[in-house]
């Protein structure tokens, strides 16, 4: 028998006169498989069938900004060059495992700017479907940093990040914009939203846009629309509001103004205003944050726009309930069909029990603190037991019996 375990492969035994003889090993031998069996589609069929189906734009993948190749492979090539910079490391573990590491926000943020950003800002603008709103797939890398801030006073400012959220409120005024650039270039600035327009969803809402910025004095550009606080509509939830920073290649001549002081025309499509100037400007700069309804929402659309403030609401949908059963096992009766009863019959019962503890000479009793502390009917069954617990404590339609109790 121990000759028997020291085979690894397959053995073919043979039982005689109750003893096991050891024959020879069974060697098996490579089939194709048969021609009516299945063969099940691999990754890249299963990848291409899903971008099929979901029909994603003709653009997608497309870099339309500036080609960081060059400068990361110097990156990654620096990164791995040198005995110094690995001694660098070991000196800043060491300092860490001490608790004695003091690190320089402003340099490690030019660090981050210089050789990370551009990366990640991309990939977080994808992850919020910028691109895929804003320009019909495309993307580009920000290599130009943009700094957004909203407020009067520096140490009140609130900045406008990668997808942060700021109230509607602190937005009411222009805000500063700062990007490190030479005085004989000229860029453009827009801001818009693709989720504001009101009247076409297909389209943005344009709320501000500066053209021919000479360096980075924005006030000094050429104003293609007056600046428009937003106005996230209530009940819409949190809306995405995009700065988006071109470099222009020369002086552009815009036809007219980009847009006016209405709604409708403030209608824009960042992606065809792209394709007009594309041979003459380049997306560099991106930074976008998020704003939900508050109070100041309200006098904006009465006092700027003088519309009607709109109001949202989501519509529940109707719950989905199985085919009732007559014998439901393992589920209290008395829940399963209040399930399928009309919700007026529930709350016609709701309503009735609460008025025949109501006395109009006397002022409406307080909740009790201990509601189960009394005793339950002895006699009562299990499922009316515990639907006296309930009305007591105010669970499921029960809670209705005291809403209005302190």
């Amino acid at each position: 028998m121990a000759a028997c375990m020291s085979f690894r492969r397959p053995v073919q035994t043979i039982v005689q006169a109750g003893r096991f003889i050891l024959a020879q090993p069974v060697r098996y031998r490579w089939k194709p498989p048969d021609k009516d069996a299945i063969i099940y589609p691999t990754f890249s069929e299963r990848l291409g069938e899903w971008k099929l189906r979901y029909e994603l734009p003709a653009s997608n993948g497309i870099n339309i900004g500036f080609d960081r190749s060059h400068e990361r492979k110097q990156n990654e090539k620096k990164a791995h060059d040198g005995k110094s910079r690995r001694d660098k490391k070991k000196l800043l573990e060491a300092a860490a495992r001490h608790r004695k590491l003091q690190i320089d926000m402003v340099k490690m943020k030019e660090e981050w700017n210089r050789e990370s950003m551009p990366e990640h800002v991309c990939q977080i603008a994808e992850h919020y479907g910028i691109f895929y709103d804003m320009f019909d797939g495309a993307y580009f890398h920000p290599v130009a940093p943009l700094d957004v801030a909203f407020g009067d006073n520096e140490k009140k400012c609130t900045p406008a990040l990668y997808g942060n959220s700021i109230p509607a409120a602190e937005t009411s005024k222009v805000p500063s914009i700062f990007y490190n650039s030479s005085e004989d270039s000229l860029w453009t600035l827009v801001m818009s939203s693709p989720d504001g327009n009101l009247e076409d969803n297909n389209k943005e809402l344009l709320h501000w846009a500066v053209g021919n910025i000479p360096g980075s004095a924005v006030d000094k550009g050429e104003q293609l629309c007056q600046y428009l606080q937003p106005f996230p509509p209530r009940g819409a939830g949190f809306l995405r509001y995009v700065f988006i920073l071109f470099k222009q290649e020369c002086k552009l001549e815009y036809k007219k103004s980009i847009g006016g002081g209405s709604l409708r025309d403030r209608s824009f499509s960042m992606y065809q205003f792209y394709k007009t100037y594309q041979t003459k400007m380049t997306p560099a700069g991106l930074a976008f944050f998020q704003c939900e309804w508050d109070t100041s929402v309200t006098s904006v659309f009465h006092n700027e726009l003088e519309i009607k403030e709109p109001l949202f609401e989501f519509i529940q949908p109707p719950e989905y309930l199985p085919a009732q059963m007559q014998f439901p096992h393992k589920e209290p009766f008395n829940l399963y069909l209040d399930m399928y009863r009309d919700v007026k019959d529930l709350q016609e019962e709701v309503l009735k029990l609460k008025l025949s503890g109501v006395d109009p000479s006397k002022p409406p009793a307080s909740k009790l603190k201990y509601p189960n502390c009394d005793a339950l009917p002895r006699n009562a069954p299990s499922w009316l037991r515990e639907k006296i617990q309930h009305q007591r404590l105010g669970h499921y339609q029960w809670r209705d019996l005291y809403e209005d109790r302190n």
